[in-house]
């Protein structure tokens, strides 16, 4: 099987040098923050309310490929992905394979892969929400 991508079209305009910040993961929730190589505190937060499985990957070899290629960092999803194809025969097929997608978060330091059945919401963060995050 091939993997078959396409571009995840977000409404907030981003920067291409995000790097990974933090991730909260609580029950069936991900918040995943964001900060802008450029301003520090220019902070995203990519929120998937529900999601079905997830993973970080830090690959040497695909951290050089990010970093090298601009083009290549940014969003991208699939409805045809071997990791979501594993996660769907692995339910046995209990899981409806028509509503799930394979998001993938390419930044400066990581991959982050997310099997939702909903979309995610992307925010800015405040000036004081950044604070508290820096405090804690």
């Amino acid at each position: 099987m091939i993997d078959k991508y396409e571009n995840w079209e977000i409404d907030l305009p981003l920067p291409q040098d995000l790097f990974f910040y933090k991730m909260n993961v609580e029950y069936y929730e991900i918040i995943i923050l964001l900060k802008s190589l450029v301003d520090h505190t220019q902070i995203v937060e990519i929120k998937f309310e529900y999601f079905l499985s997830y993973k970080v990957t830090v690959d040497l070899a695909l951290m050089k490929m990010v970093n090298d290629n601009a083009d290549f960092r940014g969003f991208a999803r699939s409805t045809s992905s071997s990791y979501l194809n594993s996660i769907i025969e692995g339910s046995y097929d209990i899981l409806e394979r028509k509503n799930i997608e394979h998001f993938v978060i390419y930044n400066l330091d990581n991959a982050i892969e997310i099997l939702s059945d909903e979309p995610a919401t992307f925010r800015w963060l405040s000036k004081d929400e950044v604070r508290s995050f820096e405090d804690s």
